[in-house]
């Protein structure tokens, strides 16, 4: 791919992902200073990053570099011409990895929970109708249920304490 067909992929998909309402880290924050304002709106620019990876190290003129050999050329990772790597690994490893860290915990492991929560307690309901309806259906009256000890914690789960 050539750097100016790079450049329109990258136009394109920024323009699918603003199509679709796609937002993407770092999100445009209120209470962000001056200078992370303008870190953030120089990332948000190089994003999508068009990144090569490489696990080879190859001889070029004499030097080690980081990259992939093809019948045209060797693309090396660390080259800001080539590829945008070093531009994706400054911003998650020295610049942005603490709140990478906090952002994970606080939105994406609280929706995971929350969602096993639910499904926890779906299945719990599900396993309850059952049990009436191999009882012959009846329903128990109201203080009759709040007498029941609670309910097994399933398998790899914590036991929920009532209040």
């Amino acid at each position: 791919m050539t750097v100016e067909e790079r450049t329109l992929f990258k136009r394109r998909v920024k323009e699918e992902m603003a199509f679709h309402r796609i937002s993407v880290y770092p999100y445009a924050c209120d209470d962000d200073d001056d200078e992370d304002r303008l870190l953030n709106a120089s990332i948000r620019e190089l994003v999508p990053f068009a990144v090569v990876g490489s696990e080879e190290i190859i001889d070029v003129d004499g030097k080690p570099v980081r990259g992939r050999r093809h019948g045209w050329g060797v693309i090396n990772i660390f080259d800001e011409s080539h590829c945008d790597f070093v531009h994706l690994r400054n911003f998650m490893l020295r610049t942005h990895l603490s709140d990478l860290i906090e952002v994970t915990a606080q939105r994406h492991y609280e929706q995971f929970r929350t969602s096993q929560l639910r499904q926890i307690k779906e299945l719990r309901a599900q396993q309850a109708a059952a049990a009436a309806a191999a009882a012959g259906g009846s329903a128990m009256p109201a203080a009759s249920q709040q007498q029941q000890p609670p309910a097994a914690p399933l398998p790899n789960q914590p036991a929920m304490t009532q209040v």
